[in-house]
């Protein structure tokens, strides 16, 4: 297969190549295009001090709304999040600012999902709104849908042209009405300042303070004029992240903390209060089944000996306490304290959580050109063309996996093969951490092409015209290397001695198969990594996602008819969007060489959708008030796939006077369900549960993670109600606050729990989890089948406050600024349990769902002077119960702390070569300055979520900014 990738790698760099060929190529007469498809949106919270009525106002189409106004503002929440506020966080990829809102959960980044997504997600940024699921968040560049970056239909932000980004709009909102599926969540609009005049750079570099995350940024833009009526942007973006090797790195991890399970727990195993389950412990959490070299964790007898033991614990003395050394030889292994088949306190077991990978790492570039410009009096068209390149090379899991050596075994030390013989053992069974190459190490490789094509007309006085085409491909290579053949490995371990040749060994099978090419492997202590057995036993897996996008959006705005309080606005048009997705496998995946087979998939969907949208203004300067007006839009979206929906929104906005303004929005969205999750045949992965099972309580190991898509899937609903108030104070001018009310119900919610949150369920809270669970003879799990699912409802509803002041100092400005979000509940039900997420730091779903503390909030205060910024910012993400479904019996400590974290930057203009528009700039920043480590949870065998706390420690940044 891997020729076939690098000619479609080839194709996809030649596709670029020839849209920037064109963009340099063709005439003024030929193509062209509008600054910019999408126009400036509305902010969150408006200025301070508005335009008079008598100052001229264009009109303009804010995110959110397809309607093109005079003056107009939406009534959902549009929180905006500008270039200096970019600049100031100096972070080297857009995602890392947008995730500091409160109203975000960074679920998948490079940080929170080192091993998610069977590689599509690997690395990647992905935006998750409400902690409601990267799905149910739209992401859009410049008003428009990009290709999507994996198999679910989401964007990865890595693969999107960052250097020319200049406004990123988050709608916290549905906006299905407005944009189509997805926007359950929102919408957050990424816009790029596509009528660049000059040039601007940045050139950073930066790490963390543990020395590692080292980061370097190089990006450059440039835009001119060719003729009076054509206008060129060119840009381009290099990014390298080194990212954490090991979780080790960090002495929160190395100290070793986590969930210990209880010996000594009461009521069967199950835990009562005096006696839990598990213990929360923030150091010595040991693996007591797992070593480096291995460990002998089990025995099985000669028929009529005795019956097989399957726990470290439960081994008879003899054997109890064994392990392996580098050279191979038995040597005592303490157990620790507290000691269970899966874990121990103390010991010389392994720190599993110590050997996860901490960050992965990245190297990313883009490049995107886009030339506009007149084609006729009112009328311009664009053509836009851009690429990018995602590589990363990452080690797996760090999973332990057993192995059954015979006694009689080539390469048992003589003493223990004695032992063996006298205590009549036909065979052990050894722990091993899955490490000296026996852990996966994978090449991730992404290349994506997008070409848009666009249009505007000025049709008239009130009437305009926009529509585009865009053809966009994503096509993602993943390689993979040390995955066990697994039949293979069974017969390489089992050696045995060479009777044709005394003192060397030889495969058990090739004595009655001497031409079966298998060649004996010592697994006990440390593997020579040059051991040709290694050939034998390892291979390399490949899984390839093509996935392709086309899209026509045509779209007529413009003022039917005026009322006593000004003109009427309407927006209406259509759109036709195909996505297609093929996924396919090496030949020894597709046969189950490595584990179930991997079955190739594709998939299709067509969408067709027709919308409108209408704002009616009904007061303008009245005794009643300065302004209302409503708004009021509706959607039509047939798919091939999950038949045809509708989605509505009715917003109103009434401004009482220039001080308040309330706004109120109900609307109806919907995600329908992806590629994947309809067509996705039998897939696998390994993936490490805790076994609650009273036998192995406490057991952690690697199990088969099973999927497949489910045809049945419906698409989800939601009904959204947000509504809030917007004060800008006469007596306090420059100063804005908006409160806001929201509450997102999602009917036939398409969720998929993790392997781990379903045995955790089978034996807390659902026992009907229980049937997804395959245990083998000896009864551990095996396998567990997780598969997408229509639940009957999750919602979440809170409220969401925004600040904004400006203070003059003399020449200087001071400027506070804040977020804060207030969860007052989050809740998911599948027919049988209720499970609340607010309040809480849970993660019970595979990149969807999760939990979210009551109080998150950012606030930062800047002093802006001619030539140079400071910057402090505060970032709080609140604690919470480690998971709402536990109680007292099943862990000792049921709640965390939250955590505040210290950001300071600043940038100093050393001179400006070019007058006033212009600078080279000096500017440094430090996050998380006072180096807090995140709240031990145990959450997913890394110790802490990742997906609220900060897992990398103080960062340092710094570099260049060019404008000129």
């Amino acid at each position: 297969m891997a020729p076939h990738s690098r000619s479609e790698v080839a194709r996809l760099r030649s596709a670029y190549l020839a849209g920037c060929a064109a963009i340099l190529l063709i005439s003024p007469p030929a193509l062209a295009a509008s600054a910019n498809n999408a126009a400036p949106a509305a902010q969150e919270t408006p200025p301070a001090t508005q335009p008079s009525d008598d100052e001229p106002q264009k009109d303009i189409v804010v995110t959110g709304s397809l309607v093109r106004s005079t003056g107009f503002t939406a009534p959902t929440p549009v929180t905006a999040i500008d270039a200096d506020a970019l600049a100031r966080v100096a972070a080297p990829n857009v995602a890392d600012a947008i995730n500091q809102m409160p109203a975000l959960r960074p679920s998948l980044t490079p940080t929170s999902a080192v091993n998610a997504g069977g590689g599509t997600q690997i690395g990647g940024n992905y935006l998750d709104l409400r902690g409601l699921g990267y799905a149910r968040t739209l992401v859009l560049l410049d008003g428009r849908r990009y290709v999507p970056s994996n198999p679910t239909g989401a964007v990865n932000l890595n693969n999107i042209p960052q250097a020319l980004i200049d406004r990123v709009d988050v709608v916290t909102g549905g906006a299905s009405a407005a944009y189509g599926a997805d926007a359950v969540a929102g919408v957050v609009n990424l816009q790029t300042k596509a009528n660049l005049e000059g040039l601007k750079a940045t050139l950073q570099a930066g790490e963390a303070g543990a020395g590692d995350y080292r980061n370097v940024l190089i990006s450059v833009a440039a835009g001119t004029k060719l003729t009076d009526s054509m206008h060129l942007v060119l840009a381009g973006e290099y990014s390298d992240n080194t990212g954490i090797a090991r979780l080790s790195a960090r002495r929160w991890a190395a100290a070793g903390a986590g969930l210990l399970a209880n010996p000594n727990a009461g009521n069967g195993g199950l835990g009562t209060p005096s006696q839990p389950r598990q213990f929360l412990v923030t150091s010595g959490l040991r693996n007591s089944n797992s070593t480096a070299n291995g460990v002998i964790t089990g025995v099985t007898f000669r028929p009529g000996s005795g019956a097989p033991i399957n726990t470290i614990t439960g081994l008879p003395a003899y054997l109890k306490g064994i392990q392996f050394n580098d050279a191979g030889q038995a040597v005592p292994f303490s157990l620790g304290t507290l000691t269970t088949s899966g874990t121990a306190l103390g010991g010389d077991g392994v720190n599993g959580m110590a050997d996860q990978v901490g960050a992965t790492p990245i190297t990313r570039y883009t490049a995107y050109g886009k030339l506009s410009g007149d084609i006729s009096p009112g009328w311009t068209a664009f053509i836009e063309s851009s690429y990018s390149h995602f590589h990363s090379l990452q080690d797996g899991i760090p999973s332990t996996f057993s192995y059954t050596i015979a006694a009689d075994n080539f390469y048992l030390p003589t003493d223990l093969a004695a032992t063996l013989a006298a205590n009549k053992v036909s065979a052990i069974t050894v722990n091993k951490l899955a490490d000296q190459n026996a852990r996966t190490l994978t090449s991730y490789n992404t290349d994506v092409y997008q070409i848009t094509l666009g249009v505007h007309g000025e049709l008239g006085k009130s009437w305009a015209f926009d529509g585009y085409y865009g053809h966009g491909r994503n096509y993602n290579d993943n390689i993979s290397q040390n995955n066990r053949i697994l039949a293979n490995y069974a017969l390489a371990i089992d050696a045995v001695a060479d009777p044709a040749r005394p003192g060397s060994a030889i495969c058990r099978s090739t004595l009655t198969k001497p031409s079966n090419g298998c060649i004996p492997l010592n697994i006990m202590g440390k593997v020579d990594p040059n051991d040709p057995a290694l050939r034998y036993v390892n291979g390399v897996a490949e899984t390839i996602n093509d996935i392709e996008q086309d899209e026509l959006s045509l779209t007529l705005r413009g003022e039917p008819f005026s009322t006593w309080a000004g003109p009427v606005s309407l927006a209406v048009g259509g759109e036709y969007r195909s996505q297609s997705l093929r996924v396919n496998f090496d030949s020894a995946s597709r046969a189950g060489a490595y584990s179930a087979p991997a079955l190739p998939y594709s998939g299709s969907v067509d969408v067709k959708e027709a919308f409108g949208e209408l704002l009616i203004p009904l007061l303008a300067n009245s005794p009643f008030g300065k302004r209302l007006s409503v708004d009021i839009a509706g959607r039509v979206t047939n798919y091939t796939t999950s038949g045809t929906v509708e989605t509505w929104k009715a917003g109103v906005d009434y401004a009482i006077n220039n001080s308040i303004r309330l706004r109120a929005t109900e609307s109806r969205d919907i995600r329908a369900p992806n590629l994947t999750e309809l067509y996705q045949k039998s897939g696998s992965s390994f993936l490490t549960v805790t076994d609650l099972d009273p036998r192995y309580l406490g057991q952690s190991y690697l199990v088969t993670a099973l999927t497949a898509g489910n045809l049945n899937l419906k698409p989800e609903v939601a009904r959204t109600f947000t509504g809030g108030v917007v004060l800008t104070p006469s007596f306090i001018p420059r100063l804005s606050i908006s409160v806001d009310y929201y509450n997102i119900d999602i009917k036939k919610a398409i969720i998929q729990l993790t392997p781990a949150t379903i045995v955790q369920q089978c034996f807390t809270t659902n026992t009907a989890a229980c049937q997804y669970i395959t245990r083998d003879n000896s009864g551990l799990i095996t396998t567990v089948f997780s598969g997408p699912t229509n639940l009957a409802y999750a919602m979440t509803r809170g409220i969401d406050v925004e600040m904004s002041y400006t203070v003059p100092v003399g020449a200087d400005r001071l400027v506070f600024q804040g977020l804060v979000n207030y969860l007052i509940k989050t809740e998911t039900y599948d027919g049988t349990v209720h499970v609340r997420l607010d309040d809480s730091v849970v993660q019970p779903t595979v990149a969807g769902m999760g939990g979210n503390p009551r109080w998150k909030a950012n606030a930062n205060v800047s002093y802006i002077a001619g030539d140079w910024r400071l910057s402090a910012t505060a970032r709080y993400v609140g604690g919470g119960f480690i998971d709402r479904t536990l109680t007292a019996s099943n862990l000792d400590k049921l709640t965390v702390n939250g955590r505040l974290y210290a950001d300071l930057s600043g940038e100093v203009t050393i001179f400006r070569p070019h007058g006033a528009g212009s600078k080279i700039a000096l500017f440094a920043a430090v996050q998380n300055l006072f180096d807090n480590d995140p709240p031990i949870t145990g959450a997913g065998g890394y110790g802490t979520t990742r997906a609220l706390y900060d897992t990398i420690g103080r960062q340092f940044m710094g570099g260049f900014r060019v404008k000129y």
